[in-house]
C-alpha cells in the first residue's frame, strides 16, 4: 500500500475543521481521483500529506507512506521524503514559482535541492515531453512571461523529475485546454505512476484514474471504481456533482441577481429590450478594439503574444476566448481591459471613443485568484474597494455591502472579515468574481473564471454571470473549456499564437 489513511482529524488554529475522520488507501500503480466542492478539505488532506500544515493547526489520526509513519515527522525528517518519494504538483503555478527565478531554476531545484546535478538535457527534454513549444531557448524567462498553463507544466516537470513513489497534483490541468490536459496527465501518470488526483474536473477523472473519493464536509461520503461512482452514485452529493457537470454545460435562461445597495445604475447597467424574435438587438459597443499588436523580448528573443487583433463588443454581449495555452489569450484580456497597452492598434471604450477605460468601466477576474486579492485585507476590504472612488462609506456599510455580493456568488456563511489565506481558491476566485460585480461596470474580462471551481459552484457561476450579461454588462471569457464556453456566450472567437483564427456565433439565446 503505497498511502494509508486512519481517522485523520484536521483543526486549523481559527477552530475550522477542515477533516472530520477521513481514511483512505491508494495503491501503488493506482490513481485515486480526490473530488468534491471548493472547501470541502481536499487540499487540506493533501497539505497533511506533505506535512506542509500551518503553524497552530491541530492534526491526528495516521498517515503511511509505503508502510512508513509520516504524520508527525519532524518539517526536516519530511523534507527527506519530498521530492524522492512524494511529489507534489500545486494548484496555483504562479503562487509555487518564485518570481524572480528563471524557468530553468525551477526545474533544475528538483536536483540541486537533493544536491545533484541534472542529467545532460534533463530540463529540456522534460518540458519537451510536455509541449513546451521552444523550451531550449525561453529558459532564461520569468514565470510571468509565461502563460498559467505553461507554468502548470514546469511545476509537473519538476515534481516528476525523480518518478516519486507517490505523486500528489492538485487541480494539475485547470489551465489547460482539454487535449493538452489529456496528454499532459498522462504524462504525469508515466512519470509516477501512482498519483492522488485532485479535480473538479469530472470528464478528467473519468478518463484517467482507476478509483474517485468523493470528500464533503471534511470526510469521504463516497469511494469505489471510477465507473461505477460515476455512473452509479449512491450519495446526494456525488449525484450533485454530477448534475452540476452537466447543467454547466447547457444553455439556460436565468435571472439576474443584483447588489440592492450602493452607486445606482448606468445606463449601461439597465439593459436593452429585446426584438420581437427573441433575438438580441444590435448593441452599442462598451469596447471597440483594432489591429492590436504586443511582443515581449530580452533583446536577444522576441515572442509576437498577440499581433493584428480586432474586436468589438457590444452591451450584454457575452464573447468566449479559447486557444491552445500560450496562444496569447490572457495578453489579449489585459490589453483590452486597459493593464496594460499594445505596442500598436487602438482601443476605444464607449461612444466616446476614450482611449482608456474610465474608473470602473472594466473589471478584470484574473486567471489567478489568490494573487489577485490583497493577502492582508479583509474580505469585506477587497469586495468593496471599487466602490470607494465614488463616495465615502462607513466600515459598517461596506462590510454589509460585501455580505451581499458574497450572496450572489454562493458564499453566503461566509465571514467578510475573513483574510485570503483562509479560504480556499475556489472561493477566492469567488471573492475576485464578487469584487468585478459589486462596481457594476460595462465590461467584465474574465480569465478562466471557473476554472478552480468545483462544477456545483461552477454551475452558479456560469448562471450568474448569464444573469449579469441580462442586465446590460458585457463579459469576454477566455477559458480552455470550449463546452462551458459554448453554452454560456453568444459567439466564441478562438485565438492561436496570437492572431484570431475563427469566429462562430453560438446557439446560446440573446
Amino acid at each position: 500500500m503505497t498511502l494509508r489513511i486512519r481517522d485523520l482529524r484536521l483543526t486549523y488554529g481559527n477552530g475550522h475543521r477542515a477533516l472530520t475522520g477521513v481514511d483512505l488507501d491508494l495503491r501503488a500503480g493506482e490513481c485515486l481521483a480526490l473530488v468534491g466542492e471548493s472547501g470541502c478539505g481536499k487540499t487540506s488532506l493533501a497539505r497533511a500529506v506533505l506535512g506542509q500544515l500551518p503553524a497552530h493547526t491541530t492534526v491526528t489520526g495516521s498517515i503511511e507512506l509505503c508502510g512508513e509513519q509520516i504524520l508527525g515527522l519532524p518539517r526536516r525528517a519530511m523534507r527527506r521524503h519530498l521530492g524522492d518519494r512524494i511529489g507534489y504538483v500545486a494548484q496555483d503555478p504562479y503562487a509555487a514559482c518564485d518570481p524572480l527565478r528563471t524557468i530553468a531554476h525551477h526545474v533544475t531545484e528538483a536536483w540541486t535541492a537533493k544536491g545533484r546535478r541534472p542529467p545532460d538535457g534533463a530540463v529540456v527534454g522534460r518540458l519537451d515531453a510536455l509541449d513546451i513549444r521552444d523550451a531550449g531557448s525561453r529558459l532564461r524567462d520569468r514565470p510571468h512571461q509565461w502563460s498559467g498553463g505553461m507554468l502548470q507544466r514546469v511545476t509537473i516537470a519538476a515534481a516528476t523529475a525523480h518518478s516519486p513513489a507517490l505523486t500528489i497534483a492538485d487541480e494539475p490541468t485547470s489551465a489547460l485546454d482539454a487535449d493538452l490536459a489529456d496528454g499532459v496527465l498522462a504524462t504525469l501518470r508515466a512519470a509516477s505512476p501512482t498519483l492522488l488526483l485532485i479535480s473538479h474536473d469530472l470528464r478528467l477523472v473519468a478518463g484517467h484514474s482507476d478509483r474517485v473519493a468523493v470528500i464533503a464536509d471534511g470526510r469521504v461520503v463516497e469511494t469505489g471504481p471510477t465507473g461505477q461512482v460515476l455512473e452509479h452514485p449512491d450519495h446526494p452529493c456525488t449525484r450533485g456533482l454530477l448534475a452540476a457537470s452537466t447543467a454547466v454545460r447547457l444553455p439556460a435562461a436565468s435571472c439576474a441577481p443584483s447588489v440592492e445597495k450602493g452607486p445606482p445604475a448606468t445606463e449601461v447597467e439597465k439593459g436593452r429590450p429585446a426584438t420581437e424574435e427573441g433575438q438580441r438587438p444590435a448593441a452599442r459597443p462598451v469596447l471597440a478594439a483594432a489591429n492590436l499588436t504586443r511582443s515581449y523580448g530580452d533583446g536577444s528573443r522576441t515572442v509576437r503574444a498577440v499581433e493584428d487583433v480586432s474586436i468589438t463588443i457590444g452591451a450584454g454581449e457575452l464573447v468566449g476566448l479559447f486557444g491552445p495555452s500560450g496562444s496569447g489569450k490572457s495578453t489579449l484580456l489585459r490589453l483590452l481591459s486597459g493593464t496594460e497597452a499594445p505596442d500598436s492598434g487602438t482601443r476605444h471604450y464607449t461612444e466616446a471613443e476614450l482611449p482608456g477605460p474610465p474608473p470602473g468601466y472594466v473589471m478584470p477576474i484574473f486567471q489567478d485568484p489568490v494573487a489577485s486579492l490583497d493577502r492582508r485585507w479583509p474580505l469585506w476590504r477587497t469586495i468593496t474597494e471599487p466602490l470607494t472612488r465614488r463616495r465615502r462609506w462607513s466600515r459598517a456599510e461596506r462590510v454589509g455591502l460585501a455580505r451581499q455580493a458574497l450572496a450572489q456568488v454562493r458564499l453566503a456563511d461566509l465571514d467578510p472579515t475573513l483574510l485570503p489565506g483562509q479560504l480556499s481558491a475556489g472561493q477566492c476566485q469567488r471573492v475576485a468574481i464578487a469584487r468585478a460585480l459589486i462596481a457594476r461596470p460595462a465590461l467584465i474580462v474574465a480569465d478562466e473564471p471557473t476554472a478552480s471551481l468545483d462544477v456545483t459552484t461552477a454551475a452558479g457561476i456560469v448562471t450568474l454571470l448569464r444573469g449579469v450579461a441580462e442586465q446590460g454588462t458585457a463579459l469576454l471569457v477566455v477559458s480552455h473549456d470550449l463546452p462551458l464556453l459554448t453554452a454560456l456566450v453568444h459567439r466564441t472567437v478562438r485565438l492561436e499564437r496570437g492572431r484570431i483564427v475563427d469566429v462562430m456565433t453560438t446557439g446560446v439565446p440573446s
